[in-house]
């Protein structure tokens, strides 16, 4: 008889199936756990916000870096309430109709929390369905806008190295033409009778010297030093208060009261006295036109402190304020706000040139309807004892009248015709020369009390002349005045600073003119006369001998 077993067979087979599908399925569940834990973690880890959205683009899932950018979300909320920038929708419609990932790039958003300041995504949407997260998109954000400001400031960089490069000829082809514009309608005024004439003439110098101040502003901003060379003892405070005193009308008429408060024991430092000068005008003068062009009356106030070796000037005004957007323009070369004809858009630039120049910084804060703060931080440089030298004493005037032999050298024949003109009207001889070759073979034959010397000219430029007349009429070289529209461009800086000679910049007014002969008429009277020389050689006949000798060889 058979032993029975089969019953008991089949039971112990169906529990052991039973047990066998049980550990399938919570080893599955492991491992299921197990991918989504290394997901979770993978999706935390990256860079870029991520996100799971259901079909009606309610969030299912976020990484960290989608909760730091946008803040912390909960399951069913919906992604506009998080991140919704022009353009998003049409990806989305986009990805559901080709089921493909879809990428789009420069997606522009706003910082709400930051007074919607614009801010620039990649994004990239992929379909996605998991049955689990009950998710059909998956959403990549990539914050770029780090990126793609520096690629506009190499943009703008290069454009300003341009602008570089075209300022030295624009200003020396504008400062011609503007120089003799200037000086023959101050010679008019002069001679004018009519008083309706007499003011088109004021009209006319005066936009003239408005036309120069923009070249100047163009060739400072173009003007790129590692350091400034002009380095005197800057007391910040009194320059300040320098320039605050010069602007007083200027606030008394557009209802601007001034409040400052200055540091006893602020410390000078080493610094272009001048270039400083400029930065603190300019920003007080914006300061005031804000004031004035807006609500009619205000307050400006104007601090001086120091701490951790650098001096810190603040200027505040309670004026309109800047927008958002404007303050990251606001140091922009050629931006203004302000209408046609009242600002050209270089100032603040060059202020920001200026300071760092200096190896300072200059920085804006404001908010529209509760005024602008700039604030300017340059380093405390100890001021040597040589550097605290006397103030010089005022130059020496010249006799009521003391006649003097010029020679004007330029290539333009209406700066040498304003130069003939204006100089034999203060009663001096003018000879004329229109190139450098020309002026050599002058000087050669003739003696003078004042050279005035273009620099940049066609063939011999004013470098050479000089160097020439150095080795050939060295009793001459102090007697040398150039003349030029162009101190930026580096040869003739380099040039001017090695020589030490004056300069008269163009366009000149006929007032500084007349300043620069004084120098020379009190230079002549206090030359030795010819008795003082009659024990010394006489040049003009070593020169002759010269010739007859290399004619004879």
């Amino acid at each position: 008889m058979a032993p029975a077993q089969s019953s008991t067979g089949v039971k112990t087979t169906s529990s052991k199936k039973r047990k066998n599908n049980a550990v399938s399925v919570v080893k599955s569940r492991a491992k299921s756990g197990a991918a989504k834990n290394l997901m979770q973690a993978l999706a935390s880890s990256i860079p870029q916000a991520m996100v799971a959205l259901d079909g009606r683009r309610r969030i299912m899932f976020t990484n960290a870096s989608f909760d730091r950018m946008f803040g912390t979300s909960k399951t069913g909320d919906r992604l506009s309430d998080y991140f919704d920038p022009s353009g998003l929708k049409e990806i989305f419609k986009q990805c559901a109709v080709t089921s493909r990932p879809v990428e789009k790039r420069e997606l522009v958003g706003t910082d709400e929390g930051d007074g919607q300041f614009e801010i620039s995504y990649n994004v990239t949407v992929t379909p996605h369905s998991d049955p689990e997260l009950k998710s059909k998109f998956l959403l990549l954000i990539d914050d770029t806008t780090e990126g793609s400001d520096r690629e506009d400031r190499m943009i703008a960089n290069s454009r300003l190295v341009s602008v570089g490069e075209m300022a030295a000829g624009v200003a020396h082809e504008l400062n011609n033409p503007l120089t003799a514009v200037l000086g023959f309608s101050q010679l008019a005024m002069r001679q004018a009778v009519d008083d309706t004439l007499k003011r088109d003439l004021e009209s006319i110098a005066d936009e003239a010297e408005r036309a120069g101040r923009i070249v100047d502003n163009l060739l400072t901003f173009a003007r790129s030093s590692d350091t400034f060379h002009d380095s005197q003892t800057l007391n910040i405070t009194n320059s300040l208060q320098k320039i605050l005193d010069l602007r007083e009308y200027e606030c008394r008429v557009n209802n601007v009261e001034v409040v400052t408060y200055f540091g006893d024991d602020t410390p000078q430092t080493l610094a272009d006295t001048h270039r400083m000068e400029q930065v603190f005008m300019n920003l007080i003068g914006n300061s005031i036109h804000a004031i004035g062009e807006s609500v009619g009356h205000g307050t400006i106030t104007v601090g001086v402190v120091h701490d951790e070796g650098r001096i810190r000037v603040s200027i505040t005004d309670d004026g309109p304020g800047i927008s958002p957007a404007n303050q990251k323009k606001v140091f922009e070369p050629f931006f203004t706000t302000k209408p046609v004809g009242k600002g050209t858009g270089l100032g603040l630039s060059i202020c920001k040139g200026i300071v760092e120049d200096h190896g300072g910084a200059i920085r804006v804060d404001s908010a529209v309807g509760r005024g602008t703060t700039f604030v300017v931080e340059i380093p405390i440089i100890e001021v040597p004892a040589e550097a605290d030298t006397p103030m010089q004493s005022e130059p020496a005037q010249p006799n009521s009248y003391t006649k003097l032999k010029i020679l004007a050298v330029d290539d333009e024949r209406s700066v040498t015709m304003l130069l003939n003109r204006a100089l034999v009207a203060q009663g001096h001889d003018v000879d004329v020369a229109h190139d450098g070759a020309e002026a050599l073979r002058t000087i050669f034959l003739n003696d003078y009390d004042a050279i005035l010397l273009d620099v940049r000219m066609p063939g011999l430029g004013g470098p050479e002349v000089f160097r020439s007349i150095e080795v050939l009429r060295p009793d001459l070289a102090d007697r040398v005045l150039f003349i030029t529209g162009d101190t930026v461009s580096p040869d003739t800086r380099t040039f001017l600073e090695q020589t030490r000679v004056d300069v008269l910049h163009k366009p000149f007014s006929l007032e500084e003119l007349r300043h620069s002969m004084d120098k020379f008429a009190v230079q002549k009277e206090q030359r030795p006369t010819e008795s003082d020389l009659s024990g010394r050689p006489d040049l003009s006949a070593g020169l002759t001998q010269m010739k007859s000798t290399r004619k004879a060889s």
